[in-house]
């Protein structure tokens, strides 16, 4: 009889432990589309706005949006959006709405019909501005699964006592120098912030990942990271190569990305709230080569006629997105003669190239290929006695520019989004002190200046965020710098619709006598 009483006992037990690992899974999912507006099982979730029933995707519009990261929601635009938080809903006096009108508690039921239908817990229409979703009955249950869990968790990797920061370097085998020289520098600055007490008492606890080669394995290497090491926030993470990808695990795991190296940041509409690029990307360095162009032909000839320009890009990712936006500010500074070309590198000929641009009197080529390629193309070029001037963001050159021919010396210009000038005396003296008390490697500063100015952002970010931070809570801070002073980069500015902080970049020109690159403008912003 014991016997079988303690093996009903057990079975009791397994099955009272199943449920709530059964609800959690349910509760993650609804996480998912409240974060995110995306189903976990792939199916199509649609926003309804307004009278007139437009219809948008809800990853456009998800609940976060408005209700914040906490489900209390943020004022803004003379819209308050209702406190989501289970007990707030279900207060059994209910609440009273701004018109006045009181409303009962909700259930389950009624918070339901008002997600999918408009109307609150008493039957009366929501405000014009709350969106109402289509969802499936499995993806509705799982967002109200959440919903009565909202409000109550907390931030992973955030105690009294301590801040988890996790580190995503680049792949070792590639960029082994530059990995030792951001792990050096980071753990040098916070054992300094923590010896002087951390922040609001709590310490800094650094975690480094190298990330592994391919793009998929970098991905899953990402999210077991974040995962296993419960990290509260991800510090000027290398992401290039795996841009859109890692920018979607941030906002999958909620986890904000801070000084994100990218030559291809994620800044389109929907914006990504979770990443915040250190940067400008080729786009914008693009772009600023265009400025610099225009500026540089109106100073030489007020009356000039619009040049023939050329594009010529490859098929490595995202550079024809850099070719269009090119193209895009060239119209706007008024130049109408622009010619595309699409190479592919396995049947490209620098001959039959140079050949085709000087017989179309192109007078001006914006290079987006590998440097070896661009240093057979101006070889071709000097063969034929033809000198452009060749503009190049400088994330696509290397080494191997100062082998071209020494009468480009003057015709070839970079885009950088920074420079050693950016260094204010106060970060020259900060740097300095860093290094001559922990030792920091002489090679790859500008490497470390970077990740100074994300960890000085981060910093800076819990300072004004205060002892009661939370992920949504710095994020929201964050969006409130505005020309911010790193010592280290151009002027730092974060808006809600803004995720790159330094938006623009420096040109400098090639010296082949000197080997050397010298400026030639100041910080460009694109117009």
């Amino acid at each position: 009889m014991r016997r079988i009483s303690f093996l009903l006992f057990l079975a009791g037990l397994l099955l009272s432990t199943g449920t709530p690992a059964e609800l959690r899974a349910q509760e993650e999912r609804g996480k998912m589309i409240y974060l995110t507006g995306i189903s976990p099982s792939g199916q199509n979730l649609t926003a309804v706005l307004g009278d007139q029933g437009a219809e948008i995707p809800a990853a456009v519009l998800p609940c976060v949006t408005c209700h914040g990261r906490d489900g209390r929601g943020r004022p803004e635009g003379g819209v308050t959006p209702s406190d989501l938080t289970w007990a707030a809903l279900t207060k059994p006096y209910g609440a009273t709405r701004l018109g006045g009108r009181q409303r009962p508690p909700y259930t389950e039921q009624r918070l339901k019909r008002a997600i999918t239908m408009g109307f609150d817990a008493g039957g009366a229409p929501l405000d014009i501005a709350m969106p109402r979703y289509r969802f499936t009955h499995q993806d509705l249950d799982d967002l109200v699964a959440y919903l009565k869990k909202l409000g109550e968790e907390k931030d992973q990797g955030l105690t009294e006592t301590s801040i988890r920061v996790g580190v995503i370097l680049a792949p070792r085998a590639l960029l082994a120098e530059r990995n030792n020289a951001v792990r050096a520098v980071l753990m040098a600055y916070f054992d300094r912030v923590n010896q002087r007490g951390g922040l609001y008492s709590r310490q800094i606890d650094l975690r480094f990942s190298d990330a592994p080669e391919t793009q998929q394995e970098r991905l899953r290497a990402a999210r077991a990271f974040i995962e296993e090491e419960q990290l509260f926030v991800i510090l000027a993470p290398f992401i290039a190569g795996a841009d859109k990808e890692m920018a979607a695990l941030a906002a999958e795991q909620a986890i904000p990305f801070i000084g994100a190296y990218s030559v291809h940041p994620q800044v389109g509409f929907p914006l990504n709230r979770q990443v915040f690029y250190l940067y400008a990307g080729l786009i914008d360095q693009g772009r600023a080569l265009v400025t610099f162009a225009a500026r540089q032909q109106l100073a030489q000839d007020a009356d000039a006629r619009s040049p023939n320009v050329a594009i010529l890009y490859t098929e490595q990712p995202g550079h024809e997105a850099v070719a269009i936006a090119i193209e895009d500010q060239g119209r706007r500074e008024g130049w109408s003669s622009i010619t595309w070309r699409r190479v592919a590198s396995a049947s490209f000929d620098a001959v039959a190239l140079a050949r085709d641009f000087q017989s179309n009197g192109i007078e001006l080529v914006f290079w987006l290929g590998p440097p070896q390629q661009e240093n057979a193309f101006l070889e071709a070029a000097e063969a034929l006695s033809w000198t452009p001037t060749v503009f190049i963001p400088g994330a696509l050159t290397g080494r191997e520019l100062f082998e071209i021919p020494k009468r480009f010396s003057g015709r070839l210009f970079l885009s950088f989004p920074t420079l050693p000038l950016d260094q204010t005396p106060d970060g020259q003296r900060d740097y300095a002190q860093l290094a001559a008390s922990y030792a920091l490697p002489v090679h790859q500063q500008a490497t470390q200046w970077a990740a100074l100015a994300s960890a000085k952002i981060f910093t800076e970010g819990l300072n004004r965020a205060g002892k009661d931070v939370s992920r949504d809570k710095l994020i929201t801070v964050l969006e409130g710098f505005y020309e911010f002073q790193t010592g280290f980069t151009p002027p730092i500015t974060y808006g809600p619709n803004r995720r790159v902080g330094a938006l623009g970049a420096y040109i400098v020109t090639v010296d082949l006598e000197q080997r050397r690159l010298a400026p030639v403008s100041g910080w460009i912003v694109p117009r």
